[in-house]
């Protein structure tokens, strides 16, 4: 049995379990009590409506109604901790005791640089997940333009200019980005995920492309920060909850809540934006409603206006807590409006007018339904549902030319021999991408606290339904003047299935005392049944990934007087992400070979069609993550350090396919005539003397055809250390030291993914040369791997100082070291240097003319030719000419190590309010403008290191 196998019987066996444990509650009858009290601001004592109250690890919550009042019912008697929650003020937390009727009042204060502590850095999670968390205020001193500038704040991440010139990615724990990494990381925003899955837009143009992420993941660029609550980074072991992900997740928590006018401008060299919100109580308690809008233009460059993006966003949000008295049920229900344009504009100095531009338009809806019941045997009871639908435009204007004539196009869909059309010698092409993806997504969850001795379960269970697909009008343009030529036709969207998910997961969260000491464990099961027929039968695919987080505090405030904490974690999990509808649903190939051609009066085309490339055996891709970590805290020092290892396998590649065509090939056909095509038999012509019909003669001929796939053969490596240390604060200076880094190491190769390759060589016969061919096959299409590495520190000094309202944030980012080198892996590819080579084949001129240590050489593995059966390769056989002219061969250069020399870079955010209303930020990027030069001895050339220094401010307005 399968190891995967065996988690699929577990998992059944989990659920039983966790449903036992609701059903059989040795406290079920326990006495429960009322906490209730009233949350009003700080400074005002005026009452503050619709504050978020929730009792950890209770799961019971509920808001305040007009009046700042809460109410929870069905409290147990015990220690649980008050967290209260709202737009705009700080959060708070209190440890209560709860041993009858208890009332406990909060008082809030505004969030403000005035206040005692202001955190702009990102939060360490304090259990479960390795997570981190960036709040409001954070993301404010950020100055960010997308999410991407936020997300630099997570140990390990390097510091980047802002720009919207080109899609932004997610990476999670790597060095470089990587599509299949950017594809396994969840971006979650009010607990519904985004999806890329439906997205079709891949450009067929080689040249003048319009941007697309068909196929990876969300171009986050889309994403505007402003309204944003809090973001929460997964970069471990993500909850049971979580699926369709190998990477980790990204959870956005939009604002809500009553909150006064706000108005923003932002501006640096490349880009301008503007925002604004409002937060609307409205009268009789009836609930919130926020209303948000941006709207950003971008340029790729300072000085050129040619390559622009442009983001407009939009939403409302309405929230509301009915039955506050007995069973609290908030309600969010959200729908928004973005819209993005990203594109080249024709250059006034260049000579041709080619341009190309993608329009997004997306109109989303969202209801969150959560309900504490508060009952012995469930808790909450809780509903997330959304559907989004996407208008998409690609365009792409190219310049057609060709140098030798008029071109010519072939229109036909099946396969056989047609007589075409020319096209003039020089034109443009329009190609139109239509799509218009949509992404359905519902969940339904239940939470239950139990409490059993001296352990305590938070038990959650859950299923979840994802569909997209797109009905777009797909791939639209001008036959008559195709976009490059051969082998392109139009496709729609509309006729390709829908991609389906069903999962059930189930997790525990147990909190075991032992003693003065403590261990956390979070264990759960998720099952993902890839296009379901049924609950448990699928046509697609059925993964069943175990998740477990451990933490055991050693000690705290009761076991001794120094360390408040001293924790150790470890982690394990295993995740899947679904190939997308791109990688599902390839085009038809069409494959056109040229028979006959008499210009002006006749072309011939034989045409091929495979009606069917997808892969059958293409499967979802999968990841195992691992990490142990120590938490500690002592003397107004917080730390953490986390080992991870992570493994991806199964990523989405191409596939190189390969068949042979046969066509005729027409004999040449002197000048004066005038040939015509007769269906059925062929090219003719007119005798000029007898004017009788002649069937030109042909001799049949065949080529190499080819089209690509994608198939499961990438494996991406994730290993390091990442650390963050707070110091604490240095009074006298009224500065904070905070110390966040990581070492990275990311290594990336194929396995399973054997490539094709056509060999072209040309024979002569009589005195005549004529192209042939064959395919040889090789392990996979790199034959090594890369490797990279990168040893990082960020030295953060806030300087805080609550009497003029201002924080200063000066960071130095030092990069220790980066390498690189190409692997080889002796174990999956056959690499050779030459010496190597010779001595392995036998041959010991072989390549006579080439130097040791300039190449590396790669044999292939087998061979096939016209008749389209491989025939496997033998060391005897390279000593053809022919087959060592299947030889790949690489510079070897490339292949060692390349390490770059410690690097530093100054940045320092300023913000300051003034007055109530105002908050007025500058940031300043590389102001110490640290630009060394690096001679690069692979290509010879000398980098500039460092992005060139740059700047920017924002102003705030609150009225």
């Amino acid at each position: 049995m399968s190891l995967r196998n065996i988690y699929k019987n577990a998992a059944f066996g989990v659920i039983l379990l966790i449903c036992c444990i609701i059903l059989v509650d040795p406290a079920a009858a326990q006495e429960r009590y009322v906490v209730s009290g009233k949350i009003t601001d700080a400074e005002t004592r005026e009452a503050i409506p619709y504050a978020n109250v929730v009792l950890q690890p209770l799961l019971l919550g509920t808001s305040t109604n007009d009046k700042g009042e809460f109410l929870i019912r069905g409290v147990p008697a015990g220690t649980c901790l008050l967290m209260v929650t709202y737009i705009g003020y700080e959060e708070v937390s209190a440890e209560i005791t709860v041993t009858g009727n208890l009332v406990h009042n909060i008082r809030l204060r505004q969030q403000s640089l005035g206040l005692d502590e202001v955190v702009v850095t990102a939060e360490n999670s304090k259990g479960g997940t390795t997570s981190s968390k960036i709040r409001s205020e954070a993301i404010s001193h950020v100055q960010a333009s997308s999410l991407k500038d936020v997300l630099q704040l997570i140990p390990g991440n390097l510091s980047e200019n802002p720009s919207l010139s080109s899609p932004s990615k997610i990476t999670i724990r790597e060095v470089g980005a990587n599509t299949n990494s950017a594809l396994g990381t969840a971006v979650i925003v009010d607990g519904i995920p985004l999806s890329n899955d439906g997205n079709m837009q891949r450009s067929i143009s080689t040249t003048n492309a319009m941007e697309s992420v068909a196929g990876t993941g969300v171009d986050i660029r889309s994403i505007p920060v402003d309204n944003i609550e809090s973001i929460t980074v997964d970069v471990g072991i993500p909850s049971a909850e979580y699926g369709n992900l190998t990477s980790g997740a990204v959870h956005i928590k939009t604002k809500a809540g009553g909150s006064p006018y706000s108005v923003k401008f932002k501006a640096d060299p490349r880009t301008k934006q503007g925002f604004f919100s409002k937060g609307f109580l409205l009268p009789a308690d009836r609930g919130v409603l926020n209303v948000d809008g941006d709207y950003t233009r971008s340029y790729g460059h300072i000085t050129r206006r040619t390559s622009l993006f442009n983001r407009a966003n939009g939403s409302l949000k309405y929230s509301q807590t009915f039955f506050r008295e007995s069973s609290p049920l908030t309600l969010e229900a959200k729908g928004s409006y973005w819209s993005t344009l990203d594109g080249n504009k024709w250059d006034p100095d260049m000579l041709l007018l080619e341009e190309n531009y993608s329009r997004d338009q997306n109109l989303g809806g969202a209801l969150s339904l959560s309900w504490s019941l508060n009952k012995p045997w469930i808790s909450n009871l809780s509903f997330d549902g959304g559907f989004s639908r996407t208008w998409q435009k690609g365009f792409e204007k190219q310049w057609a030319g060709s140098s030798s004539g008029a071109t010519f196009f072939a229109t036909s869909a099946t396969d056989g021999e047609y007589p075409v059309n020319y096209a003039p010698s020089a034109y443009y092409s329009e190609v139109t991408y239509d799509g218009r993806p949509f992404n359905l997504y519902l969940k339904l969850k239940a939470t239950a606290y139990r409490k059993t001795g001296f352990m305590t379960h938070n038990l959650l269970l859950g299923t979840e339904f994802t569909s997209a697909g797109n009905n777009g009008e797909g791939r639209i343009f001008n036959p008559e003047r195709p976009p490059v030529g051969l082998g392109t036709r139009p496709r729609p969207f509309y006729d390709i299935p829908a991609l389906k998910q069903f999962s059930l997961f189930a997790e525990d969260k147990v909190v075991i005392s032992l003693g003065t000491t403590q261990l956390d464990l979070m264990a759960g099961l998720r099952m993902d049944n890839i296009q379901p027929r049924g609950f448990f039968n699928t046509a697609g695919n059925i993964s069943v990934d175990p998740r477990l987080n451990i933490r055991y505090q050693l000690l705290n405030a009761k076991n001794n007087k120094l360390f408040r904490d001293l924790s150790l974690r470890f982690g394990f999990g295993l995740t899947t992400k679904a190939p997308t509808l791109t990688h599902l649903y390839p085009d038809k190939d069409y494959n056109d070979i040229v028979s006959f051609n008499y210009y002006p009066d006749l072309i011939v085309v034989t045409t091929n069609v495979v009606q069917d490339t997808r892969n059958p055996d293409l499967k979802p891709a999968h990841g195992t993550k691992k990490e142990v970590g120590l938490d500690f805290s002592a003397g107004g020092v917080q730390a953490r350090v986390t080992a991870f290892a992570e493994k991806h396998e199964g990523g989405f590649v191409t596939d190189n396919i390969l068949f042979p065509q046969f066509f005729r090939d027409y004999d040449v056909l002197a000048a004066g005539y005038h040939p015509y095509y007769v269906p059925g038999e062929g090219v003719m012509y007119h005798d000029k003397i007898t004017g009788e019909p002649i069937k030109l003669g042909y001799e049949e001929d065949v080529r190499f055809a080819g089209y690509s796939r994608f198939m499961n053969g990438s494996v991406r490596i994730k290993e390091g250390i990442e650390y963050s240390l707070d110091l604490g604060k240095i009074e006298p200076l009224s500065t904070s030291v905070n110390i966040t880094g990581a070492y990275f190491r990311t290594e990336s190769y194929y396995i399973d993914a054997p490539y094709w390759e056509r060999i072209n060589y040309t024979v002569f016969e009589e005195g005549v040369s004529k192209q042939e061919s064959f395919a040889v096959k090789f392990p996979d299409q790199y034959g090594y791997g890369t490797v990279d590495e990168r040893l990082n520190t960020n030295v953060g000094l806030n300087t805080h100082i609550p009497e003029l309202k201002m924080i200063v944030t000066l960071t130095t980012q030092v990069v220790w070291f980066e390498k690189n080198h190409r692997e080889i892996y002796p174990w999956k590819s056959n690499l050779y240097t030459l010496t190597e080579l010779r001595e392995y084949l036998g041959i010991p001129d072989l390549f006579n003319t080439e130097r040791e240590g300039d190449l590396y050489y790669y044999l292939p593995v087998s061979r096939k030719g016209y008749d389209d059966v491989e025939i496997p390769y033998t060391v005897g056989d390279f000593k053809e000419p022919l087959a060592q002219m299947g030889i790949d061969k690489m510079i070897a250069t490339w292949f060692p190590e390349r390490v770059m020399p410690p690097l530093m870079l100054c940045n320092i955010k300023v913000s300051k309010d003034i007055a109530r209303k105002f908050r007025l930020s500058f940031y300043a990027n590389n102001f110490l403008n640290i630009r060394p030069l690096h001679l690069d001895k692979r290509s010879g050339r000398y980098d500039r290191r460092n992005e060139k220094p740059f700047f920017g401010a924002d102003l705030s307005m609150n009225f």
